[in-house]
């Protein structure tokens, strides 16, 4: 039986980006997320995500010079505490996540962005994966 539940995280990101044309960005991001209401079932047992990091590369085009569309791609590691009725433990998910999104430039060095992503943390017998939909702002030094 495979649960579904939305949910709240919150975390932090930081990158840096490339120009590679005038057109085109090339990037590499790191973040790290807390999950709250979070908790689901995954047959027996009862995953509930602790907090969870990933890094990635990410590609865009400048549609417009204060808007990228981009596409990313990486590595996703989530600490989740385990229930399966008799024992309660911690186990560590590895995986891999895709994704994409909008950017847009609010201010000088500020952008506000938009994004889908998909993971894909299935390990040790239990299936896990996320959607999320993802609102961020970043500050660019």
């Amino acid at each position: 039986m495979r649960d579904s539940r939305d949910s709240f995280i919150g975390g932090a990101f930081a990158g840096y980006n490339y120009r590679l044309t005038p057109h085109v960005v090339i990037g590499a991001e790191g973040s790290f997320d807390i999950g709250a209401a979070d908790a689901l079932r995954s047959g027996a047992a009862v995953i509930d995500p602790n907090h969870s990091f990933d890094l990635s590369a990410r590609a865009g085009y400048l549609v417009t010079p204060e808007t990228l569309l981009y596409v990313r791609g990486g590595y996703e590691n989530m600490r989740a505490r385990i229930s399966d009725g008799t024992a309660t433990g911690h186990d560590t998910f590895d995986g891999w996540s895709v994704g994409g999104g909008v950017e847009r430039a609010i201010l000088q060095n500020v952008t506000a962005r938009i994004e889908y992503r998909y993971s894909d943390l299935g390990n040790n017998d239990h299936d896990f994966d996320r959607h999320h939909a993802l609102v961020g702002v970043a500050y660019h030094f």
